[in-house]
């Protein structure tokens, strides 16, 4: 393949190098293409572009891979929105409803409950604490629930 590319750019070298050439009588000045010519010249030479691609066989982890897999790439925070809360005091039965932005699919989720890297950890009366897990650390997101305002 490389030398198939070779001879085809040493072919276009020679082409071009001899017409540019000067033919007919010593001092007489060479004969100019036409943008017309020049633009059949190009067209009728075929370039294939060819990718390369590196294939990784060292150590654990392949460092050219994306950090986030398709599994993780699921809901976040931001594409989920708290419904209502069925509170208990006492704390053990609690349920939260939470629907998705994107399919509109409802989850009914108790303490412990995951949805992708989100995993309830508590709910209060009005909210809703996740741990969110990216990228092997943790933190804590709040979804709180939209109060409707008081007619006046």
């Amino acid at each position: 393949m490389k030398r198939a590319l070779m001879l085809a750019v040493s072919a276009v070298l020679i082409g071009t190098a001899a017409a540019q050439q000067p033919t007919g009588r010593p001092g007489q000045q060479p004969r100019r293409q036409t943008a017309a010519e020049s633009a059949a010249a190009d067209t009728s030479l075929r370039v294939d572009y060819r990718r390369e691609v590196y294939n990784y066989q060292g150590a654990t982890r392949d460092p050219f891979a994306s950090l986030i897999t398709t599994a993780d790439v699921r809901q976040d925070i931001g594409d989920l929105r708290l419904v209502s809360i069925i509170y208990d005091a006492r704390g053990g039965n609690s349920i939260a409803v939470v629907r998705e932005a994107r399919s509109n699919t409802v989850h009914r989720m108790r303490r412990g409950q995951s949805i992708g890297r989100l995993r309830v950890i508590q709910i209060r009366q009005y909210e809703v604490v996740f741990q969110v897990e990216e990228f092997g650390f943790e933190r804590q997101e709040v979804l709180t629930l939209s109060r409707p305002e008081a007619s006046r």
